[in-house]
């Protein structure tokens, strides 16, 4: 017995230290992946929080292109004639909200400056065709925000923000311009550019590794040395974090600090984002984590050895009546409790048999409550089913009522039109079969035949309008061009679209008829009802989502008790073109929100979400 004690003893031990060197092993290896887990999420914070430094700046960008963009879209604008009261009252308006330090100008479509303010002076004089910006703004016809330039002559350096103005024609008749000189104050506050202490900073560097702006106000207009990795990741619009060296060319001692940087490229400018942070405070917290670690692992050994120890002891002689109570337990017997020997580990053990007893005892009672709940869940659910149920009969219900308007739609299209014209021309038919030889002739011929045309091309439009042939053809952004060249050109209904991303392979057939339906009814309501001069338009193509936006200038109304006096009363044909438009919104998923107010106009926004297959698809 004592030999089998020993023996035992022995088997225990070298057990518990190959457990021990195991979980040794393991907690090293956790460690490891947890230190170095810690430091990529440190980096990752960094990348963050130029990623939101990045959407303020892009936002801030836009909202100023937008500004210029403001120059014509007031009306005022007008560079044929020789009165420049309206447009120095516009380009005063854009200064004002803007962020251009050193002033908005306007140049006509060959380079010649027209007006400039806070200059406040007509200068058709001076032509500045030669700055590249311009230059470029002028030839490409599109909006330019530029790197830093520096005027010839007087050498200071300049921010040129541009946009070409059109005329109603789309024709380019010139630029609105916008300066901002980088070493000003303000710009570094409308950016958002704190001071984020001694060696840590965010600057804002252009493609040619020039420091736009900089939290370190010292960083502004420095070169960097990594000009050509700032060049490729702007070129490339990649995002990095990596490690490098603090230097400018401004600095003023050769010692290179170890620094980590997270770059982000911003979307609207040739410019990017960099965060540095000394190497020794970014990794700061993981190295205190990795001594906590070290001290948790000495702890951990001297704990080891001390339990090695005990267990080593009085282990086997409080084995025979734990063994005979597992087999109890085994066997199905859960009546009688496993005696507890002792407060060593045999003792825990036995406890914990113990315990495993009782919650036997108590799952098998649960099992049963577990049941009885189950069925509970069972008849909740079909009660979720059967009103799911009744919420398709709504939404078959709704489907119904749009087809039957689209039905009437149609129906009094061919009354209106088409039925006219047939019975116009069977009344000439008639008149003519009785007196054939007064009114037979080449000239009555032909009226009978464009009666007979125009019947013709009012039943092909109405072909058409059932199914588009072009959103088959060439998609969406096709068949809306055509839609507004149909019912607003003819009307001289100015309008303007644009399309950004990938819309037309992103988008399943029943969804592009849907969407191409809601513009329809909002074109055509603004063309018959609104008195609108312009309407613009704008399709965004999003990685999960598709935004369509559109927006006139006409009266305008009061969208909500519209809806509801058409949705409780049953009448309203603009009511009810508005229900038709969220109705069908909701059918494919997607949100429909209208904002208008009398005498400034309507915008209405779609936004639907792409599922995975359309995303596949893409």
């Amino acid at each position: 017995m004592d030999v089998q004690k020993g023996s035992l003893r022995k088997r225990i031990t070298l057990t518990i230290v190959t457990g021990i060197s195991i979980m040794l092993l393991i907690y090293w290896i956790v460690s490891l992946v947890i230190v170095r887990k810690s430091i990529e999420d440190s980096l990752n914070k960094k990348l963050s929080l130029v990623r939101l430094l990045k959407t303020n700046i892009d936002v801030i960008i836009r909202d100023n292109i937008n500004r210029l963009y403001d120059i014509s879209l007031s009306g005022k604008v007008d560079l044929r004639d020789t009165d420049f009261g309206p447009e120095r009252e516009a380009v005063k308006t854009a200064y004002r909200y803007s962020l251009f330090t050193d002033g908005v100008f306007l140049l006509d479509s060959s380079g010649n400056m027209l007006l400039r303010y806070p200059d406040n002076i007509h200068e058709s004089a001076l032509n500045v065709l030669s700055i590249e910006p311009i230059n470029r703004t002028l030839s490409q016809g599109r909006p330019v925000v530029s790197n830093v330039y520096s005027l010839v002559g007087s050498g200071r350096k300049i921010l040129f923000f541009l946009v070409p103005l059109k005329d109603k024609r789309g024709s380019l008749v010139g630029v609105a311009g916008g300066e901002i000189d980088p070493t000003n104050p303000l710009l570094k506050q409308e950016l958002g550019l704190t001071d984020m202490g001694k060696d840590t900073f965010i600057d804002i560097v252009d493609s040619n590794g020039i420091v736009i702006a900089s939290s370190a106000p010292s960083h502004t207009l420095t070169q960097c040395d990594r000009k050509q990795f700032f060049t490729d990741l702007i070129s490339r619009r990649s995002e990095r974090v990596t490690t490098c060296h603090h230097c400018h060319e401004s600095s003023t001692t050769d010692e290179k600090v170890s620094m980590t940087l997270a770059f982000v490229p911003l979307e609207m400018a040739p410019w990017g984002i960099s965060f540095q942070e000394p190497r020794s405070e970014a990794y700061a917290p993981a190295v205190k984590l990795m001594w906590i670690f070290g001290a948790l692992g000495v702890l951990f050994i001297g704990t080891a050895l001390l339990l090695t120890i005990g267990i080593s002891r009085s282990i086997v002689d409080p084995l025979k009546d734990l063994t005979s109570g597992a087999e109890r337990i085994a066997q199905g017997d859960l009546s009688h409790p496993v005696a507890a020997r002792g407060s060593d580990e045999i003792g825990i053990l036995a406890a914990s048999f113990e315990t495993m007893r009782r919650k036997l005892v108590e799952s098998m009672e649960s099992i049963w409550k577990h049941a009885s709940h189950l069925e509970d869940r069972v008849r909740e659910r079909t009660q979720q089913i059967r009103d799911g149920q009744k919420q398709a009969e709504v939404l078959l219900q709704k489907v119904i009522t749009s087809q039957e308007d689209e039905r009437k739609r149609i129906a009094r299209g061919l009354h209106d039109a088409t039925l006219q014209d047939l019975s116009a021309a069977l009344m000439r038919i008639d008149i003519c079969r009785m007196q054939p030889k007064e009114h037979i002739s080449t000239a009555e011929i032909e009226k009978i035949r464009q009666i007979v045309l125009t019947a013709y091309e009012g039943v092909l439009g109405v072909i058409q309008n059932l199914r588009p042939t072009l959103l088959d053809d060439l998609g969406l952004s096709a068949a809306v061009k055509s839609l507004l060249d149909a019912h607003l050109g003819e009307k001289g209904i100015g309008y303007f679209m644009h399309t950004k991303g990938n819309v037309d392979a992103r988008l399943r057939p029943t969804s592009a008829i849907t969407l191409f339906r809601i513009i329809q009814e909002a074109i055509m309501n603004s063309a018959r009802h609104a008195k609108a001069e312009n309407i613009f338009i704008l399709l965004h193509g999003e990685e999960h989502l598709l935004t369509v936006e559109i927006e006139d200038d006409g009266e305008g109304f009061s969208p909500d008790p519209q809806l509801q006096q058409a949705s409780s009363e049953g009448k309203g044909r603009r009511g009810l073109g508005l229900l038709g438009m969220k109705e069908r919104a909701l059918l494919i998923g997607g949100n429909l929100e209208i904002c208008s107010q009398r005498g400034i106009g309507t915008k209405i926004r779609v936004k639907v979400p792409l599922s995975q297959a359309e995303v596949l698809h893409a």
